[in-house]
Order: structure tokens, then C-alpha cells, then sequence
């Protein structure tokens, strides 16, 4: 999908749900080029949504006595432009609707002159930490989200594009207890940089696309072996045990339109 940035700008931020953090790029997440991986800003965004949450009593810590979560079921990131190391990122955030017991939030990046650098939509559903599956919503969490909610700064497809190709494996990976997160399976971001890592030309790495498109169907957990599939732009996490798809992703190589 073609992005306007300059109507990415226009939206300020709300004042009954939105959040704005700094965030500082370190050496440590910069690749070869000299600039912020797509994985890092990912990571800020991750924070962020917790901030934003937490203002809404909505974070981790208001719903694990429930026995409840968020997690994210697909992130959308479209990059105008990757920073460089030391550079400081603004990152505004805020809920942006319901759909179907799914809630969206929304993200834009900038830089210190407040140009717009990235965008993203996330989306979230609520999981059962017991049972291991998709949760219902109790009235209180939806009597907790903002009524209006911002706006959407980009309206993605409905679905994450995939192939219906046979995707030839790439790389076998095994998930080890550094790759968890609180919620006891592997990070998103983690399984953002699997997918990545085999994402490009010839199966290299490409840390700096135009826009990823990603899809979390089902957790990894640890030591589970996974195969990382991938062929024009199109990827896969694939489970050993079973055959499960855990991840489906797009993702669009610099200078190319995105398809939607």
C-alpha cells in the first residue's frame, strides 16, 4: 500500500488515550550500514504500547490477576526513513478501534525536527495465560478503552498478504529461554528478527525493508524447533512437530511499492 506521509502528520494526538515517549538508537541496534534495524523500532514501539496501556489500566500488570493478556496478533510498519546511531526517536502512540474482539493501536515516529519517519497499526487480542489460547473480553476491559479512539493512520489489508507457492525452508531454528518474553513463549520482536534474517536477496538478511507486514497466529514456545521459510518477500515460521504456520509475514524491499 502506497503511504501519504504527509497525511500521517496531519492527526495530533489524542488527548484521552495518546502517549509520547524518546527513544535513543544504540550502537548495539544498528546493522552494517550504520542505521536502526527495523527490529529496534519495533522494539520501541512494543514499550511504548505498554506505556500507553498502563495510562489506560489496561497494561500487564492490570490484567495477569485475571489471568488475562494482551498479545499481538499482526504489526503493519511502513519506513520513510532508518536513523542513525545516537539519534532520538519520538514515539507517539494511542488505540484506534475494535474489530471483531480485536483492538488496534496505532504508531508514529519522528525525528527531533518532527518529521515523520515510520508508521505502524498493531493489532491485539486478548489471551488466556492458563489455557494458552485466545481470551473473551470481559466488560471491563472494553468499559476501559478510550471512547472515541484516535484515528488510524493507515488502513492495511484486511488480511496480511501471503503466497499459496510452496516456500522452501531456509534456516532451522530452536527456540532457547533468552528468546522468551513475561508471557513465557517467544517475543515478537524475536520472531521479527527470524524472519528478517533470511528476508532479503538470496536469503541474506534485510533489517532495513520499506515495510513488513507480519502475522503472529500461533506462540513458540521454548525449546520447540521451527523452520524459517521464505521466498519473494514472502516468509514463514513453520513448527517441526507439526507443520503449524506460527508466523506468516510480507515484507517489501526498499524502493519497491508495497503490494496490498
Amino acid at each position: 500500500m502506497a503511504i501519504n506521509w504527509d497525511d500521517i502528520t496531519k492527526p495530533n494526538l489524542p488527548d484521552n488515550c495518546g502517549w509520547r515517549g524518546t527513544y535513543r538508537v544504540r550502537y548495539s541496534e544498528i546493522g552494517d550500514n550504520g542505521l536502526v534495524m527495523l527490529p529496534a523500532l519495533a522494539d520501541y514501539m512494543q514499550d511504548a504500547a505498554g506505556w500507553g496501556a498502563h495510562i489506560l489500566k489496561l497494561a500487564y500488570d492490570d490484567t495477569v490477576d485475571q489471568g488475562i493478556a494482551w498479545v499481538l496478533a499482526r504489526m503493519v510498519i511502513h519506513v520513510r526513513r532508518y536513523p542513525g546511531n545516537g539519534e532520538d526517536i519520538i514515539v507517539e502512540t494511542w488505540p484506534s478501534g475494535i474489530s471483531r474482539r480485536v483492538a488496534t493501536r496505532d504508531f508514529r515516529l519522528m525525528d527531533r525536527h518532527g518529521d515523520v519517519i515510520a508508521v505502524a497499526q498493531s493489532f491485539w487480542a486478548m489471551f488466556d495465560l492458563i489455557e494458552r489460547r485466545a481470551a473473551s473480553w470481559p466488560d471491563w476491559i472494553s468499559e476501559r478503552l478510550p471512547n472515541p479512539p484516535g484515528p488510524k493512520l493507515i488502513e492495511p489489508p484486511l488480511h496480511t498478504p501471503f503466497t499459496h507457492d510452496a516456500l522452501p525452508d531456509i534456516d532451522s531454528i530452536k527456540a532457547r529461554p533468552s528468546d522468551l518474553d513475561l508471557y513465557g513463549h517467544v517475543n515478537n520482536v524475536r520472531l521479527m528478527q527470524w524472519v528478517l534474517g533470511a528476508a532479503g536477496t538470496d536469503a541474506r538478511p534485510d533489517f532495513h525493508p520499506e515495510s513488513l507486514d507480519i502475522q503472529f497466529r500461533s506462540e513458540c514456545r521454548v525449546q520447540e524447533r521451527v523452520k524459517l521459510r521464505q521466498k519473494d518477500g514472502f516468509a514463514a515460521i513453520t513448527r517441526d512437530a507439526d507443520g503449524v504456520d506460527l508466523v506468516r509475514a510480507h515484507v517489501v524491499p526498499r524502493n519497491q511499492t508495497a503490494v496490498a
